[in-house]
């Protein structure tokens, strides 16, 4: 009986196969190389997220300074420059309100 590794069909069957083969372990190594490019794009990408995140709160916190600093200087003025000084009676009473009204009309931007 032959031996079929000598014959010239197994040669070349065996030659596809090894080509086979190594395409394989290419196209392994390739699918590899992307979960691997992909893994550190997606790190790229939370790390980013992260800082803007960061950036927007700072930016918030900042904003509610500003907000916070002129709605006390106006109920400064409403107020006198002396809270303390508002103790009772009607015209006290007159004057939260409006310093409520100026509180409400800052914060919704409405007259």
């Amino acid at each position: 009986m032959a031996n079929r590794n000598t014959t010239p069909e197994a040669g070349s069957v065996d030659q596809a196969m090894n080509r086979v083969l190594a395409a394989e372990r290419e196209a392994v190594e390739a699918v590899e190389r992307c979960r691997m490019e992909a893994a550190r794009i997606l790190t790229d990408a939370e790390e980013q997220a992260r800082r803007v995140s960061r950036r927007v709160d700072e930016r918030i916190k900042a904003a509610n300074r500003i907000a916070d600093k002129s709605v006390e200087g106006s109920l400064r003025e409403i107020l006198g420059s002396e809270p303390e000084a508002a103790a009772s009676g009607a015209r006290d009473i007159e004057r939260l309100d409006r310093a409520v009204h100026a509180l409400v009309s800052e914060i919704i931007g409405s007259a």
